[in-house]
This record gives structure tokens, C-alpha cells and sequence, in this order.
């Protein structure tokens, strides 16, 4: 009795593990409404999503003058609130950022409808999927987190931040390439291009040295990506098996 018990407590593991979901809202903005243009996020975020939809059909994706501040809120309340335990919720932002949050299409002077990272955490805490994270191609995205790795973060901790520069850099974007320099090397990590020890499992750890390691080259020790948040290295960001 012990025994059938016990198979059927690691079947029901199985099945769990197995109808993991995952949610995600990509958003990429060029061109603002009220502040400077950039050239590539658009094409950022719609790499991503296209990435994403390999594995899920959960994908929302906003780009340009769709991507206002009550849109972006509103896509996230709606697709993170379909999560359950087990399940991942991803937010992937690429955009003008600013010290306390992200830029919409609508953003104005003195940050008025800014998206703010209290917002973003209080929409992620109400989630109810054991794996949340962040994606950030942004300038000043680091300022999610506070001072050096071994400052406590300004919000939850069970969030993981991959942000694509520290607080005091920008996000490097050349013409020449399809994506901005942290992107690029997250669609190609994510893809498999970061599974070292080719398990067709995408860890935490491989994703970070991948990037950090293909940004660091290609920006000439311009810009550093950094990770953050409450999580063991070996957790698994996506599986290609």
C-alpha cells in the first residue's frame, strides 16, 4: 500500500512538472511619444516573443504606440493572473529606462506615466507562479536592484532580474546589428547557444555567463549585464527536450 502510494504521489510530481505553463508579455518601444527615439526594441521584444512561442501559446506582445502605460498594466494584470503553482510568468521590457522604472509610448516630463517597478512587483507578488522574471534591454534597468551584488534589492527577492546594464550604463544598440547587444545574446542563449553542458535545459547560471560573457566582448567592456532575486543557480529557464 506504502509503496503504490508513493508511485502515485511521483506520477502526480510528474504530471505537475509536466503542465508547467508559461506567461509572457514582451513589450518593445522606438519610437516615443514625448521623448527621444531609439532604433531597435521593437524588433527586441518581437524576437523574443517569436522565441517564446516555440514553447507556449501564452504570448502577448506590445510594441510602439500600443505600448502606453495602462496597455502594458493591463496585459501583465491579465496574462499573470492565469498562472498557477508551478507555472512561469515573464516580463520582457526593451525601451528607454529611468531611475525608478520603464518608459511607455506615453511617457512625459517628470515621469508621469511611468512605469514604475513598484507597479511591476505588485502585479508580479499577486501572481500565483512559482517562477517570476524579468528580461530588461534598458538603460538604467540596473536600478531595479540597489549598489553592488551585496546590497539588498529595492522589491521582493523572489522575482529573477536579468537586466542588461548596471544602474550607471546605457544599452548599447548599433544599426549594424538585428537586436541591442543584450538581447541578442538572450534570444541566442535562450535558443540553446548558453547550454554548456548540452542537457537541452537553459539554467539560470548558463543564461547569465552566456550573456554576460557575449555583451561584455561585443561592447568592449562597455556594458555589464547583471542577475538578481531570491533563486538557486541550476533553476531551469527553459527546456529543450
Amino acid at each position: 500500500m506504502k509503496v503504490r502510494l508513493l508511485l502515485l504521489a511521483i506520477f502526480s510530481c510528474m504530471v505537475l512538472f509536466c503542465h508547467a505553463e508559461t506567461y509572457v508579455v514582451c513589450v518593445g518601444i522606438a519610437n516615443y511619444q514625448h521623448i527621444g527615439s531609439l532604433t531597435l526594441p521593437e524588433k527586441d521584444a518581437k524576437s523574443i516573443a517569436k522565441m517564446y512561442k516555440t514553447h507556449t501559446n501564452n504570448v502577448i506582445l506590445i510594441t510602439g504606440k500600443y505600448a502606453t502605460h495602462d496597455t502594458i498594466i493591463k496585459a501583465l494584470k491579465d496574462q499573470f493572473k492565469r498562472a498557477q503553482n508551478g507555472d512561469y510568468v515573464i516580463f520582457f521590457f526593451s525601451g528607454h529606462g529611468y531611475l525608478g522604472g520603464f518608459c511607455p509610448y506615453d511617457m512625459e516630463e517628470w515621469y508621469k506615466n511611468g512605469l514604475t517597478f513598484k507597479e511591476i512587483y505588485a502585479i508580479f507578488r499577486e501572481s500565483r507562479a512559482s517562477h517570476k522574471i524579468i528580461f530588461a534591454d534598458a538603460c538604467y534597468s540596473g536600478s531595479m536592484r540597489r549598489g553592488n551584488k551585496t546590497t539588498k534589492p529595492e522589491t521582493s527577492s523572489d522575482v529573477l532580474l536579468f537586466l542588461s546594464s548596471r544602474s550607471n550604463e546605457s544599452s548599447i544598440e548599433t544599426p549594424k546589428l538585428k537586436n541591442g547587444f543584450f538581447t541578442a545574446y538572450l534570444e541566442r542563449g535562450l535558443r540553446g547557444g548558453a547550454d554548456s553542458n548540452k542537457d537541452k535545459k537553459i539554467t539560470a547560471n548558463e543564461l547569465f555567463r552566456f550573456v554576460s560573457n557575449g555583451v561584455k566582448k561585443v561592447s568592449n567592456d562597455r556594458q555589464h549585464p547583471v542577475m538578481w532575486g531570491n533563486f538557486d543557480d541550476s533553476l531551469v529557464l527553459l527546456d529543450w527536450r
